[in-house]
């Protein structure tokens, strides 16, 4: 029986396409990520349940609080990297919940927002922070994070007090740090930044 070399030259032609089709087809992963919406500082962006805006970023060494009893010393909190907080208002806008904060850096790498006890600023820190529809708040969230991570990063958000859902906004805040930027928020940084009530202050 002759070899039909046009019907397997045909079938190797379709093995290829098929299987270069399936490499360009996206991985469950990519078809449930979180849907990124951009933004920048300065601005507001409305996700599905929440707006946020982003305002001005401090950088610090180590954060002066209040005491733990009236008599008590101020408390001094330290970072392992270098401290960076972000003024931020944000409302939740169809359900009330939480709204929750990250660092991404340029390699990759995301630094969540550090909890509510560090440093502990009672409703002042949005981290773990319950808000309510109708409420807009405004406070900061605290990233602890290498000096490294700051050029080039974003700040995101979304729902949740945990990792960003699938199938969800996550709103993707370039910061537009360049190391002129990044240096001159660290010549601008206090070793240690005075976060205590006035009532506790001297």
């Amino acid at each position: 029986m002759p070899v039909r070399w046009g019907l397997i030259a045909a079938a190797l032609v379709s093995l290829i396409l098929i299987t270069g089709l399936r490499r360009q087809a996206p991985s469950m992963d990519d078809r449930t990520a979180p849907m990124r919406l951009d933004g920048a500082a300065g601005h507001t962006v409305e996700a599905r349940n929440f707006s946020v805006k982003v305002g001005k970023l401090k950088l610090a060494q180590a954060y002066l609080l209040d005491p733990r009893t009236s008599d008590g010393p101020p408390r001094t909190l330290k970072a392992d990297g270098i401290w960076m907080s972000a003024l931020v208002d944000v409302e939740v806008t169809q359900a009330s919940g939480f709204v929750g904060a990250q660092l991404r850096a340029r390699d990759g790498r995301v630094y969540r927002a550090a909890p509510a006890g560090r440093p502990d600023l009672g409703g002042f820190n949005l981290t773990d922070m319950y808000l309510v529809t109708g409420l807009p708040a405004s406070g900061a969230y605290f990233f602890d994070v290498p000096v490294a991570a700051l050029e080039g990063a974003h700040l995101q958000f979304y729902s949740g007090n945990g990792a960003p859902a699938q199938l969800d906004h996550l709103v993707d805040i370039d910061l537009r740090l360049d190391a002129a930027q990044v240096a001159a928020l660290r010549d601008a940084a206090a070793p240690t930044l005075d976060l205590r009530t006035p009532e506790s202050a001297p």
